[in-house]
């Protein structure tokens, strides 16, 4: 894939912020339209916001970040080293239930899967690796 672009981040509230500038930077550097680099932008921090909250949860810890895009795809993987956790594997959140009825989490990945084309999991080499594609199709750098 053309348009690659790694960081590497502590898993802290400060490395979040530390990842979404490099993905602006590259996004700017690819030209993506910002219709596409909002939908991408919030994705990444989503998953990133839980990987510190839940998967980390206040230990040290890192995220590696990469960017990736080519004409078939844009792909953004986020690979951690916190205890194995698939995301994947949790049931969709009840969202027509009443509040007082509902189980709390999932609606973050829920949006996720929303403003991505596809998302999947891995473990790999002792660390936790969540990918998430945008096809051609939904990354071309069309008109706002």
């Amino acid at each position: 894939m053309s348009g690659l672009s790694h960081v590497s981040v502590p898993g802290t509230i400060d490395g979040i912020h530390e990842a979404l500038d490099a993905l602006e930077a590259w996004c700017d550097a690819c030209g993506l339209a910002s219709s596409r680099r909002r939908r991408v932008m919030t994705a990444l921090d989503e998953v990133m916001a839980n990987v510190v909250r839940h998967a980390l949860g206040g230990r040290a810890g890192s995220i590696d970040v990469t960017f990736a895009r080519d004409r078939q795809a844009l792909v953004v993987e986020v690979a951690d080293d916190a205890a194995p956790f698939d995301p994947l594997s949790l049931p969709a959140p009840n969202t027509t239930a009443p509040l007082d009825a509902r189980r709390p989490g999932g609606l973050g990945l829920m949006l996720v899967r929303a403003l991505a084309d596809d998302v999947r999991y891995e473990r790999r080499a002792d660390r936790n690796h969540l990918t998430l594609t945008w096809r051609e199709t939904d990354v071309r750098d069309d008109p706002d």
